[in-house]
């Protein structure tokens, strides 16, 4: 039996209706394009940090990365979506996603069976029912790739360092057999609820330790100054997964926001789009 998994944020998080949606996220691209550093599309890219609230406050920051992902020159087989679990409490650290195909308004994408299979992991549709951190990367894949790639939302439900090695270790030993041309994205906003230069100053704790590639600086800095992170598991994953495959790796800071640019508050949530990439010339 084929289980397809709905849209659940459709409505909420991004428009319903697929005219409103592609609308939607033109404008964003339209007030960010002359921001956006194409220079970077040239280079090997690997995967990035992208924020999934809703694209009226982070789709600012979002764009920047899947713009590049466009112009990048290679086709991605399989988009691998690493991210929280914000509904529901699991026994497992790491579920992928149970579901054949997840739905958005824009159309149907087909979950790589075969990759989700071979990292024998649990495979659970609970985990993923009614969690909109993957979701909200969808429709940005549907409108920025080229058509005929798959993905993989894999959620990680317990975030610590020995998760996050153990499925970067099983991503690349996975593709060393089923060679893979892989993206991947792990999702996550940044801190929540905090005047914006506090919440500036807690990020830039993440921020440096990701820069330097360091999986444990990243957990520790999260666990000492209380920063809310909610997808710091994912961010690991992708630092160590990247800096296993390639001890060149680079990762750029994209653009910076948060909510209070579109809604003045005291109280925001800061967003980041970071670009995971080889130079091309190395």
């Amino acid at each position: 039996m084929m289980y397809t998994r709905k849209a659940w944020v459709a409505g909420t998080f991004y428009p319903e209706q697929p005219e409103r949606l592609v609308d939607m996220v033109r404008h964003l691209l339209k007030k960010e394009s002359k921001l956006i550093d194409y220079s970077l599309g040239k280079h090997h890219i690997l995967g990035g940090i992208v924020p999934h609230a809703g694209y009226m406050y982070s789709g600012y920051e979002a764009v920047h990365l899947y713009e590049l992902i466009r112009y990048s020159e290679i086709d991605f087989d399989t988009i691998l979506i690493l991210h929280p679990n914000h509904t529901i409490l699991m026994d497992e650290d790491l579920s992928v996603t149970g579901s054949d195909i997840w739905e958005t308004p824009l159309g149907k994408l087909e979950v790589d069976l075969e990759f989700a299979k071979m990292l024998n992991l649990p495979m659970n549709r609970i985990a993923h029912q009614n969690e909109h951190s993957a979701e909200v990367q969808l429709p940005f894949l549907q409108l920025f790739l080229r058509k005929g790639f798959k993905i993989l939302p894999i959620s990680m439900n317990h975030q610590t360092v020995s998760c996050a090695l153990k499925l970067a270790n099983l991503i690349i030993e996975t593709n060393q057999i089923l060679k893979r041309r892989l993206l991947v994205l792990a999702s996550s906003d940044f801190s929540h609820y905090l005047a914006p230069d506090l919440a500036y100053r807690q990020d830039q704790y993440v921020v440096k330790a990701i820069s330097e590639f360091d999986t444990e600086q990243i957990f520790n800095k999260v666990k000492r100054h209380r920063i809310s992170v909610c997808g710091f598991g994912p961010i690991m994953t992708l630092v160590a997964y990247s800096r296993m495959l390639h001890k060149d790796a680079i990762a750029k800071v994209l653009r910076r926001g948060n909510s209070g640019d579109v809604r003045s508050s005291n109280s925001v949530v800061d967003y980041l789009s970071i670009l995971f990439y080889r130079p091309k010339f190395a």
